[in-house]
């Protein structure tokens, strides 16, 4: 790839609810909250509100996710390692992005600073041998990274599903 990573992040959310959320830190409002899931197409696999993406997981248990924030959009790459891959759009004013579990808050995590604005964040389900530390090897699920590539952008381009995914995906 010849895109400049300016930033790769690793984290491991506990996907309570079968879900992490990737959200503005400071925002108040338009973000996740009982009835985002709700409002959900489930060929997605994510939700979306104006400040959060909800990523539904394929495990109740502590998840790898990676994070890379690049300069400009990501080439385009061939998909067939990825079991499903979904692009939306998040706007982030406060500069402070939080990578929290479903009921978590974003205050109880360490923001991660990055330029204030609206990104596309590509989410990439992949198959992987890589467990997050304190995962429980014998739960119910498949083992999937979630691979999460972002990029900032002026146009809200809305959810675009770039590979469909196996149904059902998850248990």
């Amino acid at each position: 790839m010849t895109d400049e990573r300016e930033a790769v992040r690793r984290f491991e959310p506990y996907a309570d609810h079968l879900a992490f959320v990737i959200s503005d830190a400071e925002a108040t409002e338009d973000v996740f909250d009982g009835d985002t899931w709700d409002r959900a197409v489930d060929t997605w696999r994510i939700a979306v509100e104006r400040h959060c993406i909800v990523v539904g997981t394929a495990r109740y248990d502590y998840v790898p996710v990676t994070v890379a924030l690049l300069n400009t959009p990501p080439e385009v790459e061939s998909l067939d390692a990825f079991d499903h891959v979904v692009e939306a759009d998040i706007l982030l004013p406060s500069g402070k992005m939080a990578v929290t579990g479903a009921t978590e808050l974003p205050n109880e995590v360490e923001p991660v600073p990055l330029p204030a604005g609206r990104y596309r964040i590509r989410v990439v389900y992949a198959q992987t041998d890589r467990r997050a530390v304190r995962c429980d090897l014998e739960g119910v699920g498949d083992h999937l990274e979630y691979q999460l590539t972002m990029w900032p952008t002026d146009a809200d381009l809305g959810v675009h599903v770039l590979k469909q995914g196996p149904s059902p995906w998850a248990y």
